[in-house]
């Protein structure tokens, strides 16, 4: 069982615009933030490079995690890689695999999503036991999915399928292959 994120065919592949950088917070502080989690955005966030008062960063967005099931959500897609420090050396090597968390302070890659997107999930970002063939919804107070029997008129995606995946011996599970059909 694991978080994964893996986009499949989505608009953000194609129109930069989709492809935003964000922080995310809770309570107003920097915490970390998993990678296929759903949060949603606030402002850009502040810059205190220069002495203005009031500027911003124009590439950052403060995020949260969703409060209501009417929320207006992007996907964290963490680009990370294994990181470690040696002998005073930092060393990034490896590729994206899965459970990868952004640490907290530091800005991520999100993807604004659109009707039609389709990506793959791992059953640990559902909140609840997925059925294959089902739908999942905003789960308020979470970045996590939430299984339904119907889409609704809120954010929702239709389940297509799910495959079995395994990573050497250290994580195995399910990935779901989700489509938004509700905004």
């Amino acid at each position: 069982m694991a978080k994964v994120f893996r986009a499949a065919e989505m608009m953000s592949e194609d129109v930069q615009s989709y492809v935003i950088s964000c922080q995310y917070q809770v309570a107003s502080a920097d915490a970390p933030i998993e990678d296929g989690s759903f949060v949603k955005l606030g402002e850009l966030k502040p810059d205190t490079t220069y002495a203005a008062a009031g500027d911003k960063d124009y590439n950052v967005y403060l995020a949260s995690m969703p409060t209501a099931v009417t929320d207006k959500v992007v996907v964290i897609d963490y680009p990370g890689v294994s990181e470690g420090s040696i002998a005073g050396n930092s060393y990034r090597m490896g590729v994206k695999l899965f459970d990868l968390v952004a640490p907290a302070g530091r800005p991520v890659r999100a993807r604004r999503l659109a009707l039609g997107d389709r990506f793959w999930l791992g059953e640990d970002n559902f909140a609840a036991a997925v059925d294959a063939n089902g739908y999942a919804t905003l789960t308020p107070n979470d970045v996590r999915l939430t299984p339904a029997s119907a889409a609704g008129d809120n954010f929702a995606v239709k389940i297509h399928l799910g495959k079995d995946f395994n990573y050497g011996q250290s994580a195995k599970g399910k990935l779901y292959l989700c489509e938004v059909v509700g905004l």
